[in-house]
């Protein structure tokens, strides 16, 4: 524009508009019936998956038996060429916390990727070491957090166990108790209202310290029959009987306190889902779904759910080589040569959806929130620009812009206002050179025991996923 003025006022207009100005809405008017009633059925099949998978591990387990079903074979270093061929399906497992799906396209691996990549670990509870205290004839576990939660949204709500034990002898114990409609719960107990005088001064963050975070697991003393000792010596005795577990074996054990609560409807109008882990285990959903109905890509695609996000990395977290490693394993496979030359061109060429759930406008407390910026529940899949240094090229969402446009997905976008926010993980894709955004989608109550989305999102978001793969 060649008027300075009237390039400042049009800018002026634009940050004054109101978010409808943009395309932005609700998504739900748009549906015809058939899409309605699509858009309701996905939300069950994804009420049905999340209470199957209460953590990372239970997420693997699930997305491997669903993707044997599907025809993915498991990767192997050693397959062959000419079993690489344009839509064969593959899958593999890093220690069974994280897995990468991919689906061949008709462009070699060099040529580019189309990935996304989520995380699958939520907050929760975990066992320490030596977790078990018997006080005052109650056996509690002394827990530790993964991740960033507010204590006393924990207090009184039913938990589970699930995880692993790894024995010494080498073998691995798998632990579920408590997701069943029919098994025993745990519970972190609080002080009732007669008797909490001393205690009302504390802050919100403090009502419950994160070391009276112990949830309740026995309190039946022996019998008297044979038996010696106080209900921690009879539970010792449970589990040595009922799966061969020492007191020792907490010590290379792995075990998450979740939410034992069921995935429901919420509303009259059953628009929305309330469930554990949907941050962020909800958009990992939506990948596989995603990929498991491509056909044969242009370029290979490729779902990557990795864990402990909400706590850093680890070996099974995003900065582990172990991905590098997998996909410099099929350009040898392909090519029968490999070079550190190739895995950085496959790299170049490659685009990244990082997708994790973001903060909804909250209609009970909208304060923190700009309304011109913020996402809102209904509106459907979520561009997140962080900000800062953290946002895609231009003309990469450009780029993406046309791809979700052209396939008549609804999508709005999010933005923080100063000292709001939280982190993202596309920052080791884009160390690599690879075009990388933030997409979402917009939940309530994040990182509590059972957070809201919208079913219309969720569909939006596998739309959305479908076009970018199919581009």
């Amino acid at each position: 524009m060649k008027n300075p003025l009237l390039f400042a006022a049009a800018m002026l207009l634009a940050v004054q508009a109101p978010a409808q100005d943009f395309g932005f809405g609700s998504a739900w008017p748009a549906l015809d019936d058939a899409e309605r009633a699509r858009v309701m059925a996905f939300g069950d099949e994804f009420k049905a998956f999340m209470g199957r998978v209460r953590s990372h591990m239970w997420f693997v387990r699930e997305a491997v038996a669903l993707a044997e079903a599907d025809g993915f074979e498991p990767w192997s270093s050693d397959v062959a060429a000419a079993e690489l061929t344009p839509g064969s399906r593959w899958y593999a497992v890093n220690r069974d916390r994280t897995i990468v799906l991919f689906v061949l396209g008709r462009q070699p691996v060099p040529a580019g990727l189309r990935i996304i990549n989520t995380h699958i670990d939520s907050p929760r509870l975990e066992f320490k070491t030596r977790p078990l205290r018997e006080r005052d004839g109650i056996v509690v576990i002394d827990a530790q957090v993964h991740g960033g939660i507010k204590n006393y949204q924990w207090a009184n709500v039913p938990l589970a166990v699930v995880g692993r034990v790894d024995k010494t002898d080498g073998t691995t114990v798998w632990v579920e108790v408590g997701t069943a409609p029919d098994d025993p719960v745990l519970l972190i107990t609080d002080i009732a209202p007669h008797v909490d005088a001393d205690y009302r001064d504390r802050s919100s963050r403090d009502v419950i310290r994160t070391e009276e975070l112990e949830p309740i697991i026995a309190s039946m003393p022996p019998s008297g029959d044979g038996e010696s000792g106080g209900a921690l010596d009879r539970l010792l005795g449970l589990l040595r009987a009922e799966y061969g577990i020492e007191g020792r074996d907490f010590l290379s054990a792995d075990l998450q306190i979740v939410p034992a609560t069921a995935p429901r409807d919420v509303g009259l109008d059953r628009a929305l889902v309330a469930a554990y882990g949907q941050d962020d285990r909800s958009t990992a959903y939506v990948s596989l779904r995603a990929l498991f109905e491509l056909g044969v890509p242009e370029y290979t695609a490729v779902a990557y759910a990795v864990n402990n996000e909400e706590t850093g990395s680890w070996n099974t977290g995003v900065n582990s080589e172990w991905f590098s490693t997998l996909v410099s394993e099929v350009i040898a496979a392909q090519s029968g040569n490999f070079s550190d030359l190739d895995l950085r061109r496959a790299y170049a060429n490659t685009q990244v959806l990082v997708s994790d759930t973001t903060t909804a406008l909250n209609p009970l407390f909208p304060g923190p929130q700009n309304a011109q910026l913020t996402s809102r529940l209904g509106y459907g899949l979520v561009v997140k620009e962080y900000g800062a240094g953290r946002e895609a090229n231009s003309e990469f969402f450009a780029h993406l812009r046309g791809v979700l446009d052209g396939a008549g997905v609804k999508w709005q976008t999010y933005s923080y206002d100063a000292g709001y926010g939280g982190g993202t993980i596309a920052s080791w894709f884009a160390g690599r050179n690879m075009d990388v955004i933030d997409v979402g989608i917009a939940i309530l109550s994040m990182h509590s025991p059972y957070e809201v989305s919208s079913k219309v999102d969720l569909w939006e978001l596998y739309k959305g996923f479908r076009a970018f793969l199919d581009q």
